[in-house]
């Protein structure tokens, strides 16, 4: 589905005579990318659309998908597993905002899902390995944005927003629940 719209994009540039033929490969790949990297927010903008929640998936989405990009952790072999696995889990977090409540648990869960985050980032893919110096700045970078959703939370916490605070917790947990598959594969 990506590849086609991705095809369509492309095209239409060189029908418009805005990228050369010669080019279509290097547009190709730049144009799935951008569309890989927004489908998460689609997809949570649909699914929250659907559920009449869409501040909710946002809030989820949000700070799994920036911490992400920097933590690292699992990832599937194919783009529609990835897409089928991502629908469930992001289905599965906005049902679980709907019953989780601020309290000890949900904060000692985020709290353990941070410092996770913040101890084992970051993992790395098998399509792109990291080098030491990106290591340290990936690392660095996790943790500084790992305490910027954490101070959010908090902060919606103390207005007493507590559902958009728990969005935002299980997005920090999801994405490094997302890590455990790999720390686990690591350590065998």
């Amino acid at each position: 589905m990506i590849g086609k719209c991705t095809d369509l994009v492309v095209n239409w540039l060189i029908n418009c005579e805005v990228v050369e033929k010669s080019d279509r490969e290097l547009y190709r790949y730049a144009i799935y990318s951008i569309f890989l990297s927004l489908s998460p927010l689609l997809l949570a903008i649909a699914f929250g659309i659907v559920m009449r929640c869409v501040d909710r998936s946002l809030l989820i989405i949000l700070p799994f998908v920036i911490i992400r990009k920097y933590s690292g952790g699992y990832h599937t072999k194919k783009a529609w597993s990835c897409l089928l696995g991502s629908s469930f889990l992001l289905i599965l977090c906005i049902i679980a905002s709907y019953y989780l409540k601020c309290g000890w648990l949900s904060a000692i869960m985020t709290i353990g899902a941070a410092i996770c985050l913040i101890c084992f980032s970051p993992i790395d893919n098998e399509n792109r390995v990291l080098n030491q110096e990106e290591r340290i700045s990936y690392k660095r970078m996790t943790a500084i944005l790992v305490a910027i959703f954490l101070c959010a939370g908090i902060m919606l916490f103390l207005l007493k927003q507590y559902t958009y605070s728990i969005c935002i917790s299980i997005g920090i947990i999801l994405s490094a629940g997302l890590q455990f598959p790999c720390i686990c594969k690591t350590k065998k």
